[in-house]
């Protein structure tokens, strides 16, 4: 007889049973009902047999028993069994002894099926995918609440992912044998065995577990029909269409959980002396319970292995799949189960996403894969979600969990035929390119990107946020599918189209300020563009790359690819492109002679003309914006070297391009360049409305990194201007959105621009010790940056 069946369970085992089928600590319990945590503890260990009744009444009323439980527990407390209280088949399979974590889904599952509730039969459906535990969450849950069910625990293995499964004919004759009955004979038609099935349980408390359910057909001739039964089915098909039935889906193990199993199956010291290399197997395994009981039994029976070393292996292996598994306990086959009951369609598409180097994905690049409509797609999609292989975390998108994808990356290499693989992907990067490239019109539609659009054309976005919201998206599935297809041999995709899309994608780092992403894309377009034989491309993204090293104060390096990017315009013609890197290679010459006197007046000399020689280069081409980037950068120029006359011609005439160009980027700058420029001029009330307006545009295009820079600008002008309190107001501001920025986008010369303002500002309110703090603050910054000619001219200040 099973130790927690009414005739002999004692009230400590029903008590911890009870306890831990509501989720609750002993802690938690003791302070619902009342009782110290020490004498709860003394009831569960048996050493109070005969607790006072206000103390029973309590402790069921903290656990939410009512009704006949309520009753039984209370019968079990006085050591006595309630009338009518029978034993029956006790058919459920072991308890695993080192189950671990589904606190959350344990509550949830206890909750739906009704504790003490008398109304009719609870229907729970576990729900997850191939190695998510719900055998062994349903088996552990069973125990918990057998209790409750004094009239017999059934068990049946349905078989419904393999083939055929048992037949609901089959599974009444072995519950009707189970009961005492006749099972029935050969012929006997499928209703009248439910009948008798129904009938044999009437007036009885009984949990049925119906394990590995195919679909809602195969379960519903095996439900009690009685009040007060239960019944938990697990799948690996969602099994919408039982009726009545609460789903309680089974997702992955959290990091603790899934550590903590680890350690049970490993050995706690092994793992606790290990700590990082056990987050990195958890990480590889997915936090999937059956990847983590596989390589936790690996290092169980190899003592000498570390778990560092297995953690190097798993992230070492191109088949990762072929590291998860052990004895008959394999990842690659449970997916597989999974996957061949798939419709030819889907199963197809389940490889095809493969392809996509992200966790999530839109309906729409999975219709391009598939080659087919979105609708279509759609249907396809739903179906993978059904069988647990995709989940849907919002309206037309899909997440694919990184061991499926590790599947239907193999399905890719060796099932798919390689025409239909290779054609798929040419889609993908065709319609990305496509896509990126009407992005980057709606992000920078004062310039255009420098090769024609694609044949087909992709979506267009209606704003600037839209396309910037699909980048954050997708961002990080284009940065792995480029590096991907740029660092391992033998992807065939379409080299120019590959190309150009590494090269659209580098606008959103670069409007972000994200210069390390830049760097890295910058690099990886020179190598895809060199490999797609396109030389013009090649010197476009050698002139980005330039920027983004310039810009991480690398100015050498940068120098290096300015160069080869104006042999590149030179040698193919581009009168256009050629502006462009001449206005880049001024800009790093007046960088240059910023930092250092010590030939200071030939770099601002040969700045000088190279920005004339950009301007007569971008006149000549027509390039409106490599003549709006040079006319601002010569007015830059000329207004640090006090030529503020004609500073005030380039960058007026600067400003009217940009506003023709519209878009705003080029405005905001110009126009915080000219307020400078003006307030120098004695036009005080002009200076202020072109520094409002260039704050007012940055904040309509949400470029919190230029809004930085001009609110820093502005306070300087606020500061020529006589008013010191509205300079530190802007300075204080930019410090503030400063420190909101993500790391990667800030620079730090702005920080330094609005910290010199500030203390500036300060001084002159009579602030002078707090000034004094900030000024510092600054000095120290740019000795970090290795910038001791700025620094020496902040600490002037401190005099």
């Amino acid at each position: 007889m099973e130790p927690d069946s009414p005739a002999e369970a004692s009230f400590a085992e029903v008590l911890a049973s009870a306890r831990n089928a509501a989720g609750l600590t002993q802690e938690e319990l003791a302070e619902r009902a009342q009782l110290s945590v020490r004498a709860l503890s003394n009831l569960e260990r048996g050493e109070a047999s005969r607790p006072r009744r206000g103390t029973v009444d309590r402790l069921a009323a903290a656990l939410g028993l009512t009704g006949l439980d309520a009753e039984r527990f209370a019968a079990v407390a006085r050591g006595r069994r309630m009338s009518g209280d029978a034993t029956g088949p006790a058919q459920l399979p072991t308890d695993l002894p080192d189950f671990t974590g589904r606190i959350a889904e344990l509550s949830r599952l206890t909750e739906a099926l009704g504790a003490g509730d008398e109304s009719g039969v609870h229907i729970v459906v576990l729900g997850g995918g191939g190695g998510a535990g719900k055998t062994a969450l349903a088996v552990h849950a069973a125990h918990l609440l057998r209790h409750r069910y004094p009239d017999g625990q059934f068990y049946l293995d349905l078989a419904g992912s393999r083939s055929g499964g048992v037949d609901p004919a089959s599974a009444l004759s072995g519950f009707l044998t189970a009961l005492g009955a006749e099972p029935g004979e050969r012929g006997e038609n499928l209703s009248a065995r439910i009948g008798r099935y129904r009938t044999a349980l009437a007036g009885r408390r009984v949990l049925v577990l119906l394990d590995d359910a195919r679909d809602a057909a195969q379960v519903r001739p095996l439900l009690p029909a009685g009040p007060g039964s239960a019944v938990l089915v697990t799948s690996r098909y969602r099994l919408p269409d039982l009726v009545g039935a609460r789903h309680v889906p089974i997702g992955r193990l959290g990091d603790d959980e899934a550590t903590v199993l680890l350690g049970r199956i490993a050995g706690a010291e092994r793992v606790a002396y290990e700590p990082d290399a056990a987050a990195r197997v958890v990480a590889a395994c997915d936090r999937l319970p059956l990847a983590v009981r596989i390589v936790g039994a690996r290092l169980a029976v190899r003592p000498a292995w570390t778990v560092s070393s297995l953690a190097d292996r798993l992230a070492a292996s191109r088949r990762k799949l072929d590291e998860l598994r052990v004895g008959d306990l394999a990842v690659r086959a449970s997916f597989r189960v999974s996957y061949d009951r798939l419709s030819p369609p889907a199963a197809r598409l389940f490889a095809l996403l493969g392809h996509w180097p992200g966790h999530d994905v839109a309906t729409a690049a999975a219709a391009v894969l598939a080659g087919a409509s979105e609708a279509d797609t759609e249907l396809l999609l739903e179906q993978l979600v059904d069988a647990y292989l995709l989940e849907s975390p919002e309206l037309g998108r899909y997440r694919q969990h990184d061991l499926l994808h590790a599947f239907a990356r193999e399905l890719l290499t060796d099932e798919l035929d390689p025409a239909q693989s290779r054609a798929a992907l040419e889609r993908l990067v065709e319609h990305l390119a496509a896509t990126a490239y009407q992005a980057d019109l709606a992000l920078w539609p004062a310039s255009r990107p420098p090769f024609p659009p694609p044949r087909t054309p992709g979506p267009t976005f209606g704003s600037r946020e839209q396309a910037a919201t699909w980048y954050r998206t997708e961002w990080a599935a284009l940065d792995v599918l480029l590096r991907r297809i740029a660092t391992e041999p033998g992807i065939p995709t379409p080299a120019l189209t590959v190309a150009r899309l590494a090269s659209l994608i580098n606008l959103y780092p670069f409007l972000r300020g994200d210069l390390v992403a830049l760097e890295r894309g910058a690099r990886r377009a020179v190598t895809l563009a060199d490999r797609a034989g396109d030389p013009l491309l090649v010197g476009t993204e050698q002139k980005r790359l330039g920027f983004a090293l310039l810009e991480q104060r690398r100015p050498d390096e940068a120098a290096r690819h300015q160069e080869l990017a104006l042999a590149a315009f030179r040698a193919a013609g581009a009168k256009d492109a050629e502006a462009g890197i001449l206005n880049s290679i001024g800009r790093r010459l007046m960088y240059e002679a910023g930092r250092s006197t010590a030939g200071r007046p030939d770099r601002i000399a040969a700045a000088r003309r190279s920005l004339l020689d950009s301007l007569a280069a971008a006149r000549v081409a027509d390039a409106r914006s490599a003549q709006v980037t040079a006319l601002g950068n010569l007015g830059q120029l000329e207004h640090e070297a006090g030529e503020d006359d004609a500073a005030y011609e380039h960058l007026t005439e600067a400003l009217g391009i940009a506003r023709d160009l519209g878009g705003g980027q080029f405005e905001a700058a110009v126009a915080s360049r000219l307020g400078t420029v003006l307030a120098g001029l004695g036009q005080p009330d002009a200076a202020l409305a072109e520094h409002t307006r260039a704050v007012r545009i940055t904040e309509e295009l949400a470029d919190r990194r230029a809004e930085v820079s001009v609110l820093g600008e502005f306070a300087v002008t606020c500061l020529v201007l006589g008013r010191p309190r509205v300079a530190a107001e802007h300075a204080r501001r930019a410090l503030a959105l400063y420190e909101e920025l993500p790391a990667g986008a800030r620079r730090v010369e702005d920080e330094v621009a609005a910290l010199t303002a500030l203390g500036r500002a300060l001084a002159a309110t009579g602030s002078v010790a707090t000034a004094r703090e900030v000024l510092r603050r600054a000095a120290a910054r740019l000795d970090e940056l290795a910038e001791p000619a700025a620094a020496a001219r902040v600490r002037a200040l401190l005099r």
